[in-house]
């Protein structure tokens, strides 16, 4: 068993079908992540097909804006859905400053919510990790799963210490940061995630599939000094641990 912790299965498009027969033909498990309620339902729609999706509901920082006005409108699919997310805080990339407070407040209500009823949360975190880790440390969240870390390390140590598990995607072997990431985390808190087909574009002009995943294990293997069939079930036993 291989796991991809985040992805969007949304962004396939016309390479839906090639990717869902690897996910299938390999055994990935995967948590299939949402921008928006549109994009959850996509996804939920595929799991009934394919049980290795498992549909996760969010709202993503950068659709925030768009549904900040109808909160409680999301509480049924909240309760219905195994993780939230895709959801969190992106102070990085969305340059748009007078997005920041509807950004947060979708963000608190999806912390409210995990809490409320015991969700995992996937958490994108983009230049605002240490407000994150506020967050996380209030809202008391069970294993959190932090996506694609990239911040200080200082902040990492301490959101390992809250519990937290951390995705390491596409970049590892091209990024000196994420390479001293998995350097530093310990084994069973590491999770593998592709992040749908173009983040491994943005890495290096490749079209991304599912199974890149064996490759990023295969690269944590090298860098933590251990087998690649070791390094796989640690991982698969790390999901498993989340108890889904």
């Amino acid at each position: 068993m291989f796991v991809d912790s985040h992805n969007h299965m949304d962004f396939y498009g016309k390479n839906l079908k090639k990717a869902l027969d690897i996910i299938r033909k390999d055994d990935i498990r995967t948590l299939g992540c949402s921008m928006n309620l549109e994009s959850y339902i996509f996804t939920k729609k595929i799991s009934e097909e394919n049980e290795n999706v498992i549909p996760c509901f969010g709202i993503h920082p950068w659709e925030a804006h768009k549904n900040c006005g109808r909160l409680d409108f999301f509480d049924d699919y909240i309760k219905e859905c195994k993780v939230l997310g895709e959801i969190g805080l992106d102070y990085y990339w969305v340059l748009e400053r007078e997005r920041y407070p509807k950004m947060d407040r979708v963000f608190e209500y999806f912390l409210d919510r995990a809490r409320r009823y015991d969700k995992i949360t996937n958490i994108h975190t983009k230049g605002a990790e240490q407000k994150i880790l506020e967050y996380i440390k209030r809202y008391k969240l069970r294993t959190p799963i932090i996506h694609w870390y990239s911040g200080d390390m200082d902040v990492l140590e301490e959101l390992l210490k809250c519990g937290c598990f951390f995705t390491i995607s596409v970049d590892i072997g091209y990024s000196d940061l994420t390479d001293e990431i998995v350097d530093i985390l310990p084994l069973d808190r590491i999770l593998t995630e592709t992040d749908g087909p173009n983040s491994l574009e943005w890495v290096n002009k490749r079209y991304g599939y599912p199974g890149e995943v064996k490759n990023i294990v295969r690269k944590i293997a090298h860098i933590k000094g251990i087998q690649y069939e070791e390094a796989r079930d640690i991982i698969s036993s790390n999901f498993t641990g989340l108890k889904l």
